[in-house]
């Protein structure tokens, strides 16, 4: 409504009603509201669109206090209080690590890189990011306002974005046209008053003549152009909240990148399994447990898809039809290989996990009497004599 295009339709509305023309003055307000009405309303299904994402965020959080462990709000969060933190949580606000077992945090909502960075106690973890191995616990230091991704939102928000190239050729061809109608209302305003006529008809004419030269059909025209390229940036998976962004992006000549999800899926799939009774290859899309087997040893290689999936703690998961990894990446290849070549859905619950550490370069998990381990062939060490059978020679 206040576009800068639209501030030289209304005063058109306005002198037309002066020269009166009110059906004139009215057809361009309703133009005017008309198309308002529509970039709202695509702009609107936009910011519905993004409220659905963030939607999808864990809303409840694990806490202790006064000695219990009890599923609050994140909202409810204090300063102070100690949260129970696994892998695939979200950290729900800035904390300090009291005890951390493997730790991995994935930052890259706040730095942009993708690798998870190793926590230790007494290390920070920031709200918004995603623990994506190992488990801990926090006490909160910030929530809300005060937190760091907060502050960055603060700056984000604060920053005044420059004209789009789509806004600065409009206001050019708005001031051409403008100085155009004007100067040749004014044109006939004097040849009028030559040829005998009254100053107010003169000046009623004139207005007219302006009036006359205001292309209407241009802001509608302009407005249903951006919605069609948005409607179709949207059947791209593309979330456009603003209408000239469109256009700006069509304007973008290099988008430089070399960040693992954002150019790419960051997404894993394990293709092939080694075995001793041979290799087997497996083509399938995404998460899903569906999948192609092809080659000798599916026993053994399943036997020890099953092994990677119990030492793992990342998972496949089915989200409003789609299948997700919920946690590592990686890990979340290794349930969807067990699922493919057992197709079992769910992984024996262990007694006891011993999380991957960069020492023993494994991650354990023990199930009744049986120990699955997934990792390195041999740790970077040599045992101790307690984790060692002299007499054989060789590892328990």
């Amino acid at each position: 409504m206040t576009h800068f295009f639209a501030l030289m339709l209304w005063c058109a509305a306005g002198l037309a009603f002066i020269a009166d023309m009110p059906q004139l003055a009215v057809a361009i307000i309703v133009v005017v509201i008309v198309n308002g009405v529509f970039a709202h309303i695509q702009q609107e299904r936009a910011q519905h669109a993004a409220a659905k994402l963030r939607g999808l965020l864990p809303a409840d959080v694990v806490v202790r206090r006064d000695g219990k462990v009890r599923k609050v709000h994140a909202s409810e969060l204090v300063v102070g209080d100690v949260v129970l933190l696994a892998a695939g949580d979200r950290v729900p606000a800035d904390m300090v690590l009291l005890t951390a077992s493997a730790c991995a945090v994935d930052e890259s909502m706040l730095t942009g890189e993708s690798e998870p960075v190793p926590k230790a106690p007494g290390g920070q973890a920031w709200g918004g990011t995603f623990l994506v191995n190992g488990y801990g616990e926090a006490t909160v230091s910030a929530t809300g306002a005060g937190t760091r991704l907060a502050g960055i939102a603060a700056l984000t928000s604060g920053a005044v974005a420059p004209p789009t190239p789509l806004s600065m050729e409009l206001r050019r061809i708005v001031r051409v046209t403008a100085g155009m109608a004007l100067g040749i209302a004014a044109v006939f305003f004097l040849a009028s008053l030559l040829v005998g006529f009254q100053w107010r008809d003169s000046f009623l004419f004139s207005i007219g003549v302006a009036v006359a030269l205001v292309p209407e059909g241009l802001l509608p025209t302009v407005t249903l152009s951006l919605a069609m390229g948005a409607q179709r940036m949207a059947s791209r998976k593309g979330l456009v909240r603003n209408l000239e962004a469109v256009e700006t992006l069509g304007s973008t000549t290099f988008i430089c990148t070399d960040k693992t999800g954002t150019l790419t899926q960051n997404r894993m799939n394990a293709v092939e399994v080694f075995t001793p009774e041979g290799s087997i290859q497996v083509t399938g899309e995404g998460y899903a447990p569906e999948a192609q087997i092809e080659g000798r040893g599916v026993e053994k290689a399943a036997q020890a898809a099953l092994a990677a999936r119990t030492a793992s703690q990342g998972r496949a998961e089915l989200h409003d039809g789609q299948w997700r990894a919920q946690g590592d990446p990686m890990e979340a290849a290794m349930d969807v290989l067990a699922r493919r070549l057992t197709g079992t859905v769910s992984a024996p619950v262990p007694s006891r996990r011993l999380p991957f550490d960069p020492v023993r370069r494994r991650e354990s998990a023990i199930v009744g009497p049986d120990l699955y381990c997934k990792g390195a062939p041999k740790p970077s060490f040599r045992c101790a004599d307690p984790c060692r059978d002299r007499s054989r020679n060789r590892w328990r």
